[in-house]
């Protein structure tokens, strides 16, 4: 039995078992984790009457929202933590109900107003949308499919280290999928645009949300059937062939779908 059941629909006034609390694109923590089951006394004023919350499902039978604060209140025994830093420090449950809750957050901030007309919009009573009054756009929470691909050649993985990445370690490529393509289309494309190889047959591994800020990755392992290898330099600084026994040492961790592309590779041996 799963921990937690997310919702597509809003209630109007919920009463949340759980919480989680939101400022300045950082969550407030506790020992770590971000998923509180008791407001602190110094922030229930705060919360009642300056903070923005949504229902986002159920955690464990009960009701968990997210309260989003303009301003961070210092709270003895509490620290702000970006999303980030959670990875891998808290259970990926935990972690996912918590970019959940960013990204419900910033799709409610980035769409206070229609981007067709300029008027300003309203929450649905009943959907988590925002809708205009005057042209009747109705602007949903958005997710990016992406796919991510690791290119194998037999008992190698072709590993590459992405120019905008701050800590430009050794991963899979990846891409956005284009208006028009499925996801295998994508695999092709990017792989060729990016580093110059051509794509046979592909295999699905899983899925994954990836709330930075609301993508949705697409994982393959797919095999290399013909071009040269000419990372574009803009995107990919650096790409290399690894036999599967001598990967880098320092990979993305296994609570990434990167990470699992690699550990899957590795164990096929």
């Amino acid at each position: 039995m799963t921990d937690f059941f997310p919702a597509g629909r809003v209630l109007p006034h919920p009463v949340f078992h759980w919480h989680i609390v939101v400022s300045q694109g950082e969550i407030l923590c506790v020992g770590g984790r971000p998923l509180l089951n008791e407001l602190p006394v110094s922030l229930v004023e705060a919360v009642d009457t300056q903070s923005v919350s949504h229902y986002l499902g159920e955690w464990r039978g009960q009701a968990c929202g997210v309260h989003y604060l303009s301003s961070q209140v210092d709270l003895p025994g509490f620290e702000w933590r970006g999303l980030r830093s959670l990875l891998g420090v808290v259970d990926e449950p935990v972690f996912f109900l918590a970019g959940r809750a960013m990204q419900v957050v910033d799709w409610d901030l980035d769409h206070q107003f229609c981007g067709r007309c300029g008027l300003k919009t309203e929450l649905h009573l009943q959907d988590r949308a925002r809708v205009c009054s005057q042209c009747h756009l109705a602007v949903y929470p958005r997710i990016s499919p992406c796919v991510i691909m690791l290119l194998t050649r037999g008992d190698e993985c072709l590993l590459a280290r992405h120019s905008h990445h701050r800590h430009s370690l050794y991963t899979a490529l990846a891409g956005f999928i284009e208006p028009g393509e499925n996801a295998e289309q994508a695999v092709a494309r990017e792989a060729y645009e990016e580093v110059g190889l051509k794509i046979g047959s592909t295999r699905y591994l899983g899925t994954q949300s990836w709330p930075f800020p609301g993508q949705l990755m697409i994982g393959y392992l797919a095999e290399v059937c013909g071009g040269t290898l000419t990372p574009d330099q803009d995107e990919i600084m650096e790409a290399r062939w690894f036999h599967r026994n001598r990967v880098p040492d320092i990979i993305p961790p296994a609570e990434t779908l990167s990470g699992q592309l690699i550990r899957t590779f590795i164990g096929m041996g």
